[in-house]
């Protein structure tokens, strides 16, 4: 028994480290493509974002320490300056500030009707029956399209 138990353990953390490796990959590329093409020399992160078409966009520091963020798509490679555009900081500012009481599940950099776009996850009502995904536009916080998300 001792030792079916053992297989089954070491099959489950097998069959996850499998799935995670597969992400890791692609990660690591999007990381390296940033860097040799995107000219970043420093990164602080990496997130897939998967909306009309999946994304990488990694977000670094170039050898003048410029935050930039790079939108890596399929057939482009899309690099703006952060300082230019809506920061992390400055959408979450502009978010609470038009949705009081609100506060964001999450916010991540994406791709949304062919540009740069933040979307930021929340809930819509105090009972936490409904959540909303708000896509604002990177270059200058406005919004794109609201869904509300059914628990049904």
């Amino acid at each position: 028994m001792t030792g079916f138990i053992l297989f089954v353990v070491v099959s489950l953390v097998l069959y996850v480290r499998s799935a995670d490796s597969d992400y890791r990959q692609a990660e690591n590329r999007a990381i390296r493509i940033a860097k040799e093409q995107g000219s970043l020399t420093e990164v602080t992160e990496a997130v897939s974002h998967t909306w009309d078409e999946t994304v990488w966009v990694v977000t670094g520091k170039d050898a003048e320490d410029q935050i930039w963020m790079v939108w890596e798509r399929q057939d482009e490679l899309i690099r703006k300056k952060v300082s230019d555009n809506m920061s992390q900081q400055q959408m979450l500012e502009k978010f609470t500030g038009e949705h009081a009481g609100r506060t964001p599940i999450r916010i991540i950099p994406g791709w949304f009707k062919g540009q740069p776009a933040w979307e930021i996850r929340y809930w819509t009502d105090e009972s936490k029956q409904h959540q909303s995904l708000d896509f604002y536009s990177f270059m200058d916080g406005s919004v794109l399209k609201t869904y509300v998300l059914s628990n049904q």
